[in-house]
């Protein structure tokens, strides 16, 4: 537990001091945020016919900067594994006391705090020029269950890593993917049973939606619990995390047995 807890520490100073020293990334990520968010209220408006209201925009503002956040540590694991690799570091790093798991887990919990502070930065100025986001605890909690199923995700794609080396091409494409098959944009409900499976195939499309209900209406975790969706998305999550967990100490091992985690 000690070696734990002083690796934690150690992992958070080593992710702000290169944060600290990266600030142009930063700073990027906002104009991205912003130029695309206007970009696409904009389409989004003529495709309407200019009646793209408050709430049609704080809707999209919702599912945008979930899939900006989720999406990004979801991306940031494997990416971690291919820069050990690279680097020659991804052996030693493995003889470390704790589990390479935990240690990838730490550097994504310290990506999170940054990247979601930066969301948060975000969605107040954009609530600023839009409309006044409800308080719902629901969409924390909503938020932090997709969270978790885009980690189980991002693990599937580091186990992947540990065997294949450079899967950046592979986490690219379903970071796109995913900006389309979530409902981040535009709701999906209306797709039938293709929602239904694409609720059930992907870590954010399922979250997404029941957050867009809980800003449309009169939706809330009670109710959420009542009908089940809760209990669905709880059980979506758990099992994406799980999966994600397996495939991750599959490709550890598989990668240790052939000796190749010092290979690139």
């Amino acid at each position: 537990m000690a070696d734990m807890l002083r690796i934690f520490r150690a992992e958070m100073k080593r992710y702000y001091m290169i944060q600290w020293s990266n600030l142009g990334d930063t700073f990027s990520w906002f104009v991205f945020t912003f130029m695309m968010f206007a970009a696409i209220v904009v389409i989004l408006n003529g495709i309407s016919g200019g009646d793209f209201g408050d709430q049609a925009r704080l809707l999209v503002m919702i599912g945008w900067i979930t899939w900006m956040i989720a999406g990004d540590c979801m991306a940031e694991i494997p990416e971690e594994v291919t820069e050990e690799a690279e680097t020659g570091t991804l052996e030693q790093l493995c003889l470390l006391p704790v589990p390479l798991a935990f240690i990838l887990g730490v550097r994504s919990v310290a990506y999170f705090l940054g990247i979601g502070l930066r969301g948060i930065l975000a969605a107040i100025v954009l609530i600023f020029f839009i409309a006044p986001l409800p308080f719902a605890p629901a969409l924390g909690v909503l938020f932090f269950l997709s969270l978790a199923g885009a980690y189980g995700l991002g693990y599937l794609f580091a186990g992947l890593a540990l065997i294949f080396k450079r899967v950046g091409a592979m986490t690219s494409l379903v970071f796109s993917l995913l900006i389309l098959l979530t409902g981040a944009f535009v709701g999906l409900e209306s797709l039938g049973w293709i929602f239904d499976i694409l609720r059930l195939a992907f870590p954010l499309t399922w979250g997404i939606s029941l957050m867009r209900q809980v800003v449309g209406g009169n939706v809330t975790l009670t109710s959420l619990l009542q009908n089940g969706e809760l209990v669905g998305l709880i059980l979506h999550s758990t099992i994406y995390l799980i999966l994600g967990l397996a495939v991750f100490t599959w490709g550890y091992h598989s990668a240790r047995s052939k000796g190749t985690l010092a290979h690139y």
